[in-house]
């Protein structure tokens, strides 16, 4: 989140502008919350969370964050049309592939308008591509946000951008009491140096390929229909069931975490998850959806003080 603010302050000290167009999660900052600001529809109900309150982010900020979906560059093309923006911030890619150019034609339109191309890769960087996800589709932004992945874990985050940008780091005031802390960077450079040697990307897209197969097959030979979305680095998992998918999927985290398993209704892999692990999890799995079909069949399923059901999750994130 911290990051993701320091690169959308950059590009509004290079503009001189304010307003901002946003596609994806980008954190919880004020920024970023403002698209809930608007009247009407949660302007994040394609992005985050239903209902995502704004209560405490200045009503100031209304009107500066714009939100556009993911491959519809005619929604771009409109926020364009009426507002001078400082910056377009997306996620490079998460659950689908970026369709008839549209990466590219981002690009261009960013650069049509002297506005600038934020990358956010902190999700998907290196698990699609080493470097990140912006190399394997080969189009430049103009400042890219990297975490998590990057140091395996340890606090670190970095923005990159090209001269003119990073050159605004030292016009305007951006500070931490935490920068000269170097657990962090050591971390990322060990940690890249390994996905580098070890090439992660390929591993993960293995692995995660497989556990989508094997969710689908396991699904069907237990007459439990399921689904996946996603791509096989950031995979997205469910039950298919009109009207009782999310209290299904509340009683399978249950039932695994009595086997020691921490299941959900996603899978992020990882280097460290090997076939064996895989093997471990779907026999555990087959016995939960075992007794899930004997708990639909006696209707004990239904009892609503047997279990609370859980939360909805990120709703962008399984569109």
């Amino acid at each position: 989140g911290e990051a993701m603010t320091i690169a959308v302050r950059i590009a509004r000290a290079v503009t001189g502008r304010d307003k901002v167009a946003i596609c994806g999660y980008h954190g919880w900052h004020d920024w970023y919350l403002a698209v809930n600001l608007e009247d009407g529809p949660d302007g994040l109900q394609d992005h985050l969370l239903p209902g995502l309150n704004p209560l405490g982010v200045p009503a100031g900020l209304k009107g500066t964050a714009l939100p556009f979906r993911y491959n519809q560059l005619a929604e771009l093309e409109e926020i364009f049309a009426h507002h001078q923006l400082a910056a377009v911030v997306m996620e490079t890619t998460r659950g689908i592939e970026p369709e008839n150019q549209f990466l590219e034609k981002v690009r261009q339109l960013a650069t049509q308008h002297g506005t600038k191309l934020i990358f956010d890769e902190i999700s998907i960087g290196w698990r699609l591509c080493l470097g990140g996800a912006h190399l394997k589709y080969q189009v430049t932004p103009d400042l890219a946000v990297f975490a998590k992945a990057l140091s395996n874990g340890y606090p670190m985050s970095a923005v990159i951008g090209q001269t003119a940008e990073m050159k605004f780091f030292e016009r305007t005031f951006i500070s931490s009491a935490y920068w000269s802390e170097a657990i962090g960077p050591t971390a990322a450079l060990a940690a890249v140096e390994k996905m580098m040697s070890l090439d992660v990307p390929t591993h993960l897209q293995r692995i995660g390929g497989c556990f989508m197969k094997r969710w689908l097959e396991l699904g069907q030979s237990c007459q439990l229909p399921t689904f996946v979305k996603g791509r096989p680095e950031l995979v997205q998992l469910g039950f298919e069931h009109e009207e009782q998918a999310n209290r299904i999927m509340t009683l399978f985290t249950r039932l695994m975490l009595q086997q020691g398993i921490m299941a959900g209704s996603s899978f992020n892999p990882t280097f460290a998850h090997q076939d064996r692990h895989l093997g471990h999890y779907f026999e555990k799995a087959e016995a939960c959806f075992d007794q899930i079909n004997q708990q639909l069949k006696s209707g004990q399923f239904y009892d609503q003080e047997a279990f609370e059901t859980k939360h909805t999750g990120f709703a962008r994130l399984v569109n």
